[in-house]
């Protein structure tokens, strides 16, 4: 129980709620991350060296048909076997064109080398120990080419410790089962560079039955220096620090995206 919080924790104790897996439902997921407005910094980064490319922490696919539109051999990877099976049937003919691995990214291994490796939508912030981040980058910077780009963004900053305020999320109707979504998340703050984060997502079937499901994540908040720090003890070079996708000079705002070189 020590996950959930404030009303999670509440539903939890009355019998009201259900703990769901945290990628147990892939087309949640989906509604979820939808947004694509990273995808062309991803692509114009890759195209920069063409050959391969690696997404890392890849979830269901969201970056992958723009990868492949723009002529780029790509690789994909990810922890769960269910969103890598998701990812397969978004793309459905096209599934083909890309190499799916299931596998942890602190422990992958392939006998290529690629031109780009990028972990995007923050998934960087699963991480929470220097420990972790330096065999990531040590497992990045072991498999680019001489001069090939490593991009990934992540939370930047302090984390205010102590519980946030409930916000909305998502409200909608789910296109596939035509239930109506809403998805309320509330923060808590563990340490200076760790939030708890719950996920309480309210379900209406058309024939009036409903549930409730709550989710719970730790997600990491860094000190840019500290990112460039240990980046720099594997060897990478720094190419730019930016606010955002934009390319944005960095200012010290709660995202940061890293590009570095081999």
């Amino acid at each position: 129980m020590t996950d959930y919080f404030g009303f999670a924790e509440e539903l939890i104790i009355k019998g009201r709620a259900e703990v769901g897996e945290t990628y147990g439902n892939v087309e949640l997921y989906d509604l979820l991350v939808r947004s694509t407005s990273d995808a062309k910094f991803y692509v114009n980064l890759a195209k920069e060296k063409k050959g391969k490319v690696l997404d890392l922490a890849c979830g269901s696919g969201r970056l992958l048909p723009f990868l492949l539109e723009a002529g780029l051999e790509v690789y994909a990877l990810d922890l769960s076997p269910e969103m890598i099976e998701r990812a397969r049937l978004k793309l459905g003919n096209k599934a083909a064109e890309v190499r799916f691995f299931v596998d942890d990214m602190r422990q992958f291994s392939f006998k290529e080398k690629f031109d780009t490796i990028v972990i995007p939508y923050c998934s960087f912030m699963y991480l929470h120990n220097d420990s972790d981040r330096l065999e990531v980058f040590q497992r990045c910077y072991d498999h680019l080419e001489s001069g090939g780009n490593f991009a990934f963004d992540f939370l930047a900053g302090e984390v205010q410790e102590g519980e946030g305020f409930p916000s909305l999320a998502l409200q909608g109707v789910n296109p596939l089962t035509d239930e109506v979504l809403i998805s309320v998340v509330q923060i808590k703050g563990l340490a200076p560079d760790l939030r708890l984060l719950n996920q309480i997502n309210y379900v209406l079937s058309k024939d009036g039955n409903s549930h409730i499901t709550v989710h719970a994540s730790k997600e990491a908040v860094l000190k840019t220096d500290r990112i460039l720090e240990l980046l720099k003890q594997i060897g990478f070079k720094t190419k730019g620090v930016y606010n955002d996708h934009n390319l944005t000079a960095y200012d010290g705002g709660e995202s940061c995206l890293l590009v570095m070189q081999k």
